[in-house]
């Protein structure tokens, strides 16, 4: 989202994305056409922005880049969790601004999104392929529309995931004997 927004989001696995995205469009919900995003995360070399639950990320899309900053997650008892985001379009050489700022990339992961829209509604179902990881659909908007839209669809998608998909990410990594690996792209 653009802006300032306090963002309300839920993820969750899903096992078979075609099942899912039926139903959505069951449901009337459009589908946008797939995106191709390249998520680059920065943090100081000690990791203290993490240790805030602190992101700040730059995503590549089709050559334009967008900077984010989020602040640390709040979590609800429905498995979803809140949060200050902010995004905006990044000019000039970002990556500079941020090397002169104490921050290093410390992830690169890729993903293939297709965003669901349903007419009447700021509900956004991104669904998100990732490599190794799967794919996942994050529900994001106002909590009774994702009440809603989860109940919906209930049976396509797992439980609440809790990890952003950098810790994800880093899970799975260290589950394969990689640890020390930093990026995740097709």
């Amino acid at each position: 989202m653009a802006g300032g927004v306090d963002e309300v989001e839920s993820k969750h696995l899903v096992p078979d994305p075609a099942a899912l995205a039926d139903r959505l469009a069951s449901l009337r919900f459009r589908a946008a056409p797939v995106q191709e995003q390249l998520d680059e995360y920065y943090d100081t070399p000690d990791g203290q922005l993490r240790r805030q639950d602190l992101v700040t990320r730059l995503r590549v899309v089709g050559g334009l880049v967008t900077a984010g900053f989020k602040g640390p997650r709040t979590y609800a008892d429905d498995g979803t969790y809140r949060r200050v985001e902010v995004e905006f379009p990044a000019t000039g050489d970002v990556r500079d601004a941020f090397a002169r700022q104490g921050l290093v990339v410390v992830w690169r992961l890729a993903k293939r999104r297709r965003e669901f829209r349903r007419g009447g509604t700021e509900l956004v179902v991104a669904v998100d392929e990732l490599p190794e990881l799967g794919t996942f659909a994050e529900f994001e908007g106002d909590p009774a529309q994702i009440t809603l839209a989860r109940e919906q669809v209930a049976g396509l998608i797992g439980p609440p995931e809790r990890r952003n998909y950098a810790e994800l990410a880093a899970d799975w990594l260290r589950g394969h004997g990689r640890p020390e690996a930093r990026e995740l792209t097709f």
